[in-house]
């Protein structure tokens, strides 16, 4: 092999490299967690940086709570991730949701948030959201999932 096709080899090997090692594809980060998430009555939207807004209601002029809240430390994988959300700003409605067990999130709490198969778990209203790609499912799905009323 001659030097020159030595050195012309070298850009394909390190292309093959990339492809076979995934270049980290299946790796959660906080881009996993990025789009608009719904419930019935309820809205999540996360941002690519894991700038999050939550909003909440018992229905029609029933509001209840918004929430900021930046997520942190991704791991897991696309279909499986987890992450740390921290509450950067609270807003309260209708305080009949919470109770004295369950009280309403306050800006500096920390917990887990969950994506796993298309639905997020928010550990800090306990709040489950769909993904927004998955308009196929059907009504018993969507219920199934915690989406629902």
């Amino acid at each position: 092999m001659t030097s020159s096709s030595r050195i012309a080899a070298l850009p394909a090997a390190a292309m093959a490299t990339f492809a076979l090692a995934g270049c980290g594809g299946d790796k959660a980060t906080l881009a996993t967690f990025t789009g608009t998430w719904q419930g019935h009555g309820r809205t999540l939207n996360v941002t690519p940086a894991g700038n999050a807004e939550e909003w909440i209601s018992l229905g029609l002029g029933h509001f209840v709570i918004a929430l900021r809240f930046q997520l942190s430390r991704p791991r897991g994988t696309a279909r499986d991730a987890l992450a740390t959300t921290t509450v950067t700003a609270v807003r309260l409605g209708n305080t009949s949701a919470f109770t004295a067990a369950h009280p309403p999130p306050r800006v500096g709490e920390s917990r887990k948030i969950r994506l796993r198969d298309g639905v997020i778990t928010e550990r800090l209203t306990g709040a489950h959201y769909c993904s927004p790609t998955a308009r196929h499912w059907t009504s018993a799905q969507w219920l199934d999932a915690g989406c629902g009323a």
